[in-house]
């Protein structure tokens, strides 16, 4: 029997020991019952072995330190700490559970959600230990302890380090953690703060994740050079349904400078509990493919309803009218000029599709910095070569247009060439990534959010413009498709800002938009043709952002409250600092009495009382919330557009419009020559 095993079924430290649970790297660990407390409790022994050497002696005991100044939840907790009997113990609390890379090798990875609530409940514990001025510095799957209650609990904090402790116990140059979950800098041996115990967070969370580790090698050299030089990999690539702002959040987290992560526990907390209840409810989703929706996505867009083609006009007048249809002859000689029309519809979908796809290749050429101008310093050649071929085959799109140049199709080709290129380059990838492999890593990312809620607003405004474009034409199922697109849209745009911040509308301005849809669904089907003030497309931009008003107001309101409170505690505690002052002098002023040069006491000053300090007016605040609010707002759009590759389906969308500008001006053509004919 091992010499540290005799001391089973004895009183140790003032607890009755049960039994030998564990051997680490630095001692055994036993189970307990502590007596004064009445609580089963956990022993942890230094092993004879280490304690004849000072160095490890001191590197035990400034464990037992450094956790004997914490005191949280996500924290084991330590009740005593010394030496007895020769043997230098640690007495700390006992959790019933499973370390982390135990739960990962018997159940598999973690799905995103239950990944995220364990990681934050670490960085919980670490935000409390780093507010200590305690780096633990082997943060790792194996150091995190989950209980019954699935609370995640920080053990083992025997490389942890004060950062006030002048005592440095690791020599120069040598390094300290897990090669594994290593930060660069404890790779490089240097200096070691918070970023780093942030650093080895992230690693944990990849491999809870993915269940490998962030880099793997032959030897610990290896995994240690990798994680200083190798691009860190996309999770994605790994575990493709996890949500793009947990590539995002990871890719930060896991910088090589410290200065590039998050500054702090609490900064990365706010930031992935914002993203997870940003996004949860959509990125979360499992990815199903449909075909037939796959293919109508990837599919040319369709001609124009029958009864605007002129080759069919005839044939419709004698269904509805009775009149005769056209001689067979005439019926012949009509239908070489439908077939090239359609080849030409086909064509221009066609054309438009591949300078799409070239700009979206010319973006993708800029690796994983994600920048606009990344591609043409990154890989100008490539970048260069295909924006140019872009380009050739959108002129080659526009020659085939019937009439004279239009501005409209023209802006619309220009803004989904720009659309494509932003969507190949914002795409997150791998730095190894080529520009083919993050070309279909965009449009898979793509498709795979093609129906996201965070892609609201897109369909709103885009069934928005459709209905203008037809709105005015006078047939009745052109009306009534345009009257269900506009409230299609005004419904997408409530449920959008509904979700992003969850306020009580405003009734007003809710039955504000209401009257104003009905208006413009009135107007919509008595319109024939534009008009200035009984205008479809104006009432319902109107009525678009009235909805966004009604939003608007109660979380500026809200925000605004929160302002008034903070500024008017500021100024009760300015008040209170300055009379503390105020009554300071006084009292001096009142025990010491002055002389002139005669001798004769001189009059005492009167001190004036200091002027309160007002608290800032609500209207100001209510300035500074509204700009707050829409900033925020703007950054969960950049944000959706970026996770659900929303750049790629707008520039999908501009195609359509551009086709359906095309279509509409090849049978307005054919109009024309069927009268004149």
């Amino acid at each position: 029997m091992d010499a540290t095993d005799a001391i089973t079924g004895t009183i140790f430290a003032g607890c009755k020991v049960m039994g030998k649970i564990g051997q680490g790297g630095m001692g055994s660990v036993y189970k307990a019952r502590h007596e004064a407390l009445d609580k089963v409790v956990c022993i942890k022994l230094l092993s004879p072995e280490l304690a004849r050497e000072q160095r490890n002696i001191d590197f035990f005991l400034r464990e037992a330190r450094s956790a004997a100044k914490l005191e949280h939840p996500n924290i084991v907790q330590v009740y005593n700490f010394g030496q007895e009997n020769g043997s230098y113990f640690i007495v700390m609390s006992h959790v019933e559970g499973k370390t982390l890379s135990e739960l990962v090798a018997e159940k598999g990875p973690f799905d995103a959600a239950q990944a995220t609530e364990m990681i934050i409940g670490v960085l919980e514990g670490l935000a409390h230990a780093h507010s200590k001025g305690i780096v633990h510095r082997d943060i790792k799957p194996a150091n995190i302890l989950v209980g019954a209650d699935r609370i995640p609990r920080i053990v083992d904090f025997g490389l942890a380090r004060s950062i006030s402790e002048e005592k440095q116990l690791t020599l120069a140059g040598e390094m300290v953690g897990t090669a594994y979950f290593m930060s660069p800098e404890q790779g490089l041996a240097g200096k070691v703060d918070a970023r780093s115990d942030l650093y080895c967070a992230g690693a944990t969370y990849f491999y809870i994740l993915s269940g490998q580790y962030p880099f793997e090698g032959k030897n610990s050299i290896e995994v240690i050079h990798k994680h200083i030089s190798s691009p860190f990999p996309n999770i994605i690539l790994l575990k493709p349904d996890v949500p793009l702002w947990v590539s995002s959040v990871l890719e930060k987290l896991m910088r090589k400078k410290p200065e590039d992560r998050y500054q702090s526990a609490r900064e990365l907390i706010d930031d992935l509990k914002k993203r997870r209840d940003g996004q949860e409810s959509s990125s979360l989703e499992k990815s199903f493919d449909i075909p037939a929706i796959t293919a109508r996505i990837n599919a040319p867009p369709r001609p124009a309803p029958i009864e605007t083609t002129a080759p069919l006009v005839d044939d419709l007048n004698a269904k509805t009218t009775g009149a005769a249809p056209a001689p067979d002859g005439a019926s012949a000689g009509v239908q070489p000029a439908a077939s090239l029309n359609l080849a030409r519809i086909l064509l221009h979908g066609a054309l438009t599709l591949t300078a799409a796809g070239c700009f979206i290749i010319s973006g993708a050429s800029g690796g994983a910095t994600g920048s606009l101008s990344a591609p043409f310093l990154h890989s100008p050649l490539t970048a260069g070569f295909f924006a140019v071929l872009g380009t050739a085959v959108l002129v080659s799109a526009l020659v085939l247009k019937p009439l004279k140049f239009t501005l409209q199709r023209a802006l619309f080709l220009a803004a989904a060439a720009v659309a494509a290129y932003a969507g190949g380059a914002c795409i997150p990838a791998p730095e190894t990534a080529g520009s083919m492999a993050k070309t279909f890593l965009a449009l898979q990312i793509g498709l795979k959010n093609a129906f996201s809620s965070a892609n609201l607003l897109i369909y709103a405004f885009f069934l928005y413009l459709a209905a203008s474009k037809i709105v005015c034409r006078g047939n009745w199922i052109f009306k009534i498709t345009a009257a269900a697109a506009y409230l299609l849209s005004l419904f997408f745009t409530y449920t959008y800002f509904r979700g992003a911040f969850a306020p009580e509308p405003e009734k007003a301005y809710f039955a504000a938009a209401g009257i104003l849809a009905f208006t413009g669904i009135l107007s919509a089907a008595a319109a024939k043709e534009f008009s200035l003030f009984f205008n479809p497309p104006l009432f319902f931009l109107a009525a678009n952002l009235l909805v966004f008003a009604m939003f608007t107001n109660p979380a500026v309101s809200v925000i605004t409250d929160e302002k008034e409170r903070v500024e008017a505690l500021r100024a009760t505690q300015e008040n209170s600092l300055a009379m503390a002052q105020y009554r300071g002098r006084v009292r001096a002023a009142e025990s010491e009495q002055q002389y002139d040069v005669d001798g004769n006491p001189l009059e005492k000053k009167i001190l004036i009382p200091p002027e309160e300090i007002k608290p800032a007016a609500r209207g100001e605040l209510a300035g500074k919330a509204r700009a707050q609010y829409y900033t925020q707002l703007g950054l969960k759009i950049s944000r959706d557009l970026a996770d659900s590759a929303g750049v790629l389906l707008i520039a999908l969308f501009l195609l359509l419009m551009a086709n359906f500008c095309f279509i509409d001006e090849l049978f307005a053509v054919c109009r024309k020559d069927e009268t004149f004919s």
